[in-house]
């Protein structure tokens, strides 16, 4: 990363923790951690975010950030998951959630980019969750 983009990566992550603080959700941010430990998030006792500061690739640990505020939000964390079908609509209202959420940011922001695939990529979006930008660029 360049300098700038570690700037904006830093100004990003910072919003999303305030985000989450504005929202009583706790956060812990670790750079300790192994790159491969997913992130995690949890409701009880109380709204917590575990982010795995030290993820590879890079790119991706705002979208998981906001993913996993997605899941506290949605009242889905991780042990909620009680079957297939639970997973599946946890994960993609959590993905929905976090685009959402990453938008607001741009807005706020006054951030603008030429397509939606640009969108997805300064905010390293998974390729694989792409299809969701479609999904909402049409609801």
């Amino acid at each position: 990363m360049t300098n700038e983009d570690r700037d904006r990566f830093n100004e990003l992550i910072i919003w999303l923790t305030n985000w989450c603080f504005d929202h009583e959700i706790g956060v812990v941010y670790s750079k300790e951690a192994d790159p491969k430990a997913k992130s995690k998030s949890y409701n009880i006792p109380g709204d917590l975010v575990v982010i795995n500061g030290n993820w590879l690739p890079e790119t991706e640990v705002p979208f998981i950030f906001a993913h996993e505020i997605g899941h506290t939000i949605e009242n889905t964390p991780i042990f909620n998951k009680l079957s297939y079908l639970g997973s599946v609509k946890a994960e993609y209202s959590a993905n929905v959630f976090a685009i959402r959420l990453l938008q607001q940011y741009c807005l706020e922001n006054e951030i603008t980019y030429n397509t939606i695939f640009d969108f997805a990529k300064s905010f390293g979006i998974p390729k694989d969750k792409w299809y969701l930008l479609t999904d909402l660029q049409r609801s």
